[in-house]
C-alpha cells in the first residue's frame, strides 16, 4: 500500500468517525427534546459522540509529512499497538453495556445508557477494525520496503 493510498484511507475513516459522532450528537439532541424513557442515551451516547468527532477531526487536520521510511515504520508500530487499547476499553464499554441491559428493565434509564453503550461500542470496534487493518498493510509495506533499502545499500 503506497502512502498516498494510506493516508487517503485514514481520510476516509476519520470522515467516518466525524459522521457518526454528529450522528450520536443529533441523536442526543433529539432524546433531549422528547419526553422518553430513553434519554438515558444521552450521556453514553455524548461522550463516545464527541470522542468520536474529536479522532475525526485530529485526523483530518493531520497533514502527513513525507519522511523518512524508518521514522514513519516506528510511528505505524506506535498506532498499531495502539488498537490493542482502544479494542480493550471498547469492549469494555460494550460489556458495560451489556451488563447494564441485563440489569434493568426495559423503559429505564440504566437500560437506556446500556443500549448507548453497546451501539456505541460496537460502532468504534467496526471502525477501529478497518482503521487496523489499514494500517497493518501499510505497515507491513513499509517493512519490506525498508529491507529493500537495507540490502541496496549492503550491496
Amino acid at each position: 500500500m503506497t502512502p498516498d493510498r494510506y493516508f487517503a484511507e485514514e481520510r476516509r475513516g476519520a470522515a467516518m468517525f466525524l459522521a457518526v459522532g454528529l450522528a450520536a450528537l443529533t441523536a442526543c439532541v433529539g432524546l433531549a427534546t422528547r419526553p422518553t424513557a430513553y434519554r438515558g442515551m444521552i450521556p453514553p451516547l455524548g461522550v463516545l459522540g464527541l470522542v468520536e468527532i474529536g479522532i475525526g477531526a485530529a485526523v483530518l487536520l493531520r497533514r502527513p509529512r513525507k519522511g523518512e521510511a524508518r521514522r514513519e515504520r516506528d510511528r505505524m508500530r506506535r498506532v498499531i499497538a495502539s488498537f490493542r487499547i482502544y479494542k480493550v476499553v471498547e469492549t469494555v464499554v460494550l460489556t458495560a453495556g451489556l451488563t447494564l441491559m441485563m440489569l434493568f428493565p426495559r423503559h429505564t434509564p440504566l437500560y437506556a445508557a446500556g443500549l448507548a453503550c453497546l451501539l456505541q461500542a460496537s460502532v468504534l470496534l467496526v471502525l477501529d477494525r478497518f482503521a487496523e487493518r489499514h494500517a497493518r498493510a501499510y505497515a507491513s509495506d513499509l517493512d519490506v520496503g525498508c529491507q529493500a533499502a537495507a540490502r541496496a545499500r549492503l550491496d
